[in-house]
């Protein structure tokens, strides 16, 4: 027999049996239907998440920090290191960032801190906007483009401090690109003093007092000695300020300071005691202070700056609350406004790389901090060396290393970490998220399966009635000489046909579940689940590969579950088979 003669009659043998083959087909349908979606989650979701990292930098690039996960050791990264950098084999470019960490306030909203990160004017024109334009360059001023999300996470209500955006699920109402948008010059703890000099260097702290104190004799004081207060003070500032009344919260009843041998260590009021001394350490301003009358040191304001009624807390005497109470913008921080000149693509609930942060061009961001700090200030985020100041340039905080090609990248790396830096790629993470998900797939295809196996004894169960209703059908053919590998092939073209087609409209099936998972129950139901992959993401993805396995896998399945009916139709014996009614 021909091949076109075995595939017709078995073509007719299936028609004649119409709801049979219906209803066998329909359990591949569903078989084959369930492997392909169960496997297509698992395949969407890994698309996502490379599609995700590939928009963070791709496979070529290698992110760079100094010797530690920090970035603060001694292997700094400065333009010297960059051009080391860019010497290497296959490096193609290199990419430096410059973070700064400043508070930021718009209308009656503020933020403690918010990332400014510099880089390159050609990286700055590749961040989509939503709306705005990418900065320029400028000499002293600051523009930013602001993440979608920064607005939402970081802002709270100065007199408040509760964040909308968590509280009610809203933004705060404020315009950023119409502003007025401030942000708050800070100093980092460290080494801040002005006067460089040799001379001043090598003065000792004790010899820094107040010159009124400096003069006193060592053996005036001892550990023994009453430092009680009478109540006759009468002390003042320059701001007018009386202090007399606080000496009964104080404790403090006189003037007179008594050592235990009755000596009278009290200051005079005929001496005229006029100090001017720079405080800019303390307070940021230039503070003069003057002592008058009978005054005595247990009710001099050493700090004045600012709302004297505040204690350290930004709490009243009087136990409540003020409107400054959350406030970073406290009298020792210098305000300075900033421009918005874009936001990052995206709503409020959109994840990118550009989410969290501010961006400006670099060399801007350079120019605003060594206006607004002297070489002896510590810039937030800066290093500083081991006695605490502040290196002459800035240091960058990261190198993002461009590759020529993905198969360098290892080496590269490796050459980078000799070298004594910090360096990782996504291509690691990618490949570790991979073996995560081939995990995933596979318990989600064996799901899928168990439908499969069901399908594949319905084959079997329908193939095997029919070897028994045409028992007397194989012996004729057999009788007239009809070859047994001809009968065989005839039973399993049927079985074949039946995984067939119904693999095909299980692929059919399956792409109709991909587009409701996609388009209705995943923004509906998933939406928590799926916010770090983006709003546009699909769960559900078929590649054409998969099309293809699940068609030749069902067919293959159909023959292996006619295999033995078609075994059992070759045995009969012909007379036997011509007798059977």
């Amino acid at each position: 027999m021909r091949i076109s003669d075995i595939l017709g009659m078995s073509l007719t043998n299936l028609w004649r049996r119409k709801m049979r083959t219906l209803l066998t087909v329909l359990g591949v349908i569903i078989g084959t239907a369930s492997i392909v979606v169960m496997l297509s989650l698992g395949i969407g979701l890994k698309q996502a998440m490379v599609e995700q990292v590939s928009s963070a930098g791709g496979l070529t690039e290698i992110q760079v920090t100094g010797g530690d996960d920090s970035g603060m050791s001694d292997r700094l990264l400065d333009d010297e290191t960059m051009q080391t950098f860019l010497d290497m084999d296959h490096v193609d470019s290199v990419e430096p960032q410059l973070t700064y960490s400043m508070p930021m306030q718009i209308g009656k909203y503020e933020s403690d801190y918010v990332n400014i990160i510099g880089i390159p004017q050609k990286n700055l024109k590749e961040i989509e906007l939503e709306e705005g334009k990418a900065p320029e360059t400028e000499n002293g001023s600051l523009s930013l483009i602001v993440g979608n999300q920064v607005l939402g996470d970081s802002f709270f209500e100065t007199a408040t401090g509760e964040y909308p955006y968590w509280e009610t699920n809203e933004l705060p109402d404020v315009d950023l690109m119409k502003g007025p948008l401030f942000g708050g010059i800070t100093v980092e703890d460290g080494y801040t003093d002005t006067d460089t000099s040799e001379e001043a260097a090598d003065v000792p702290l004790v010899d820094s007092v107040d010159p009124a104190f400096a003069e006193t004799d060592e053996e005036d004081f001892s550990v023994d000695d009453d430092f009680s207060v009478n109540d006759s003070s009468d002390a003042s500032v320059d701001n007018g300020t009386d202090f007399s009344d606080q000496s009964a919260d104080d404790g403090m009843d006189s003037s007179d300071i008594s050592g235990a041998d009755g000596t009278d260590t009290s200051v005079s009021g005929d001496t005229d005691t006029s100090t001017e001394n720079n405080t800019s350490g303390l307070t940021g301003d230039d503070t003069t202070s003057t002592t008058d009358a009978s005054t005595t040191g247990s009710d001099i304001n050493f700090m004045n700056s600012g709302d004297s009624s505040l204690g350290y807390d930004g709490i009243n005497e009087d136990g409540s609350d003020d409107a400054n109470t959350y406030t970073s913008f406290t009298p020792d921080v210098k305000k300075v406004q900033l421009k918005v000149s874009g936001i990052t693509a995206g709503t409020d609930s959109d994840y990118t790389e550009f989410s969290y942060n501010c961006y400006a061009d670099i060399d801007s961001l350079k120019t605003f901090l060594k206006k607004n700090y002297t070489e002896n200030q510590v810039i937030p985020g800066q290093p500083t060396d081991k006695s605490g100041k502040p290196y002459r340039d800035l240091k960058y905080s990261q190198f993002v290393v461009n590759v020529d090609d993905s198969s360098n990248v290892e080496d590269v790396l490796q050459e980078i970490q000799d070298m004594g830096y910090y360096g990782e790629t996504n291509k690691e993470w990618i490949e570790e998220t991979e073996k995560q998900f081939m995990i995933i797939e596979a318990v989600l295809g064996g799901i899928g399966a168990v439908a499969m196996l069901v399908a594949a004894i319905s084959i079997a169960n329908t193939m095997t009635m029919s070897t028994y209703e045409r028992t007397k059908e194989i012996g004729v053919m057999k009788v007239l000489g009809c070859g047994l590998g001809n009968i065989r092939s005839m039973f399993l073209a049927e079985a074949a046909f039946i995984g067939f087609l119904g693999g095909i409209a299980g692929v059919v099936l399956s792409y109709i579940l991909s587009i409701v998972l996609n388009r209705f129950v995943a923004p509906n139901f998933m939406a928590d689940m799926i916010a770090d992959y983006g709003s546009d993401v699909n769960i559900s993805s078929i590649p054409l590969w998969l099309v293809g396995l699940a068609i030749v896998f069902s067919t293959l399945i159909g023959m292996i579950a006619g295999f033995f009916p078609a075994q059992r139709a070759t045995k009969l014996s012909p007379l036997a088979a011509i007798r059977n009614e």
